[in-house]
């Protein structure tokens, strides 16, 4: 079943008062493409069997732009071009979305009343 046509989008609103509709949760499939970028730079330490978070700036800026294509639906009226417009747009927008969207992908977004 392909559920893309029917799945939630929430709108949210960025400090600068654009609107941004994002997916209310991501597939196993999605989640995979985001944890495809991060998870080659961990490791686990047979020692103690914990996972070593060796993740660099640079996967996470493979893994942000990632983040806004599997999830953002539209930004500021449209679905052309998102990642280019966030870029050009507020780092404080483009952060605070960021910060939304890794909320979506560990799957703990929760929407004030």
């Amino acid at each position: 079943m392909n559920d893309q046509k029917e799945r939630e989008v929430i709108e949210l609103t960025a400090p600068s008062g654009k609107k941004f509709k994002v997916k209310s949760y991501i597939t196993a499939r999605e989640r995979n493409e985001i944890r495809g970028i991060i998870l080659p730079s961990m490791s686990l330490d047979m020692t103690n069997n914990k996972v070593v978070d060796n993740v660099s700036a640079d996967v996470l800026a493979k893994a942000e732009p990632k983040l806004i294509e599997v999830i953002v639906a539209e930004y500021d009226g449209s679905s052309e071009n998102i990642l280019d417009r966030m870029l050009d747009g507020s780092p404080t927008d483009y952060d605070f979305i960021i910060g939304q969207l890794k909320e979506i992908n560990d799957g703990n977004l929760t929407l004030a009343e």
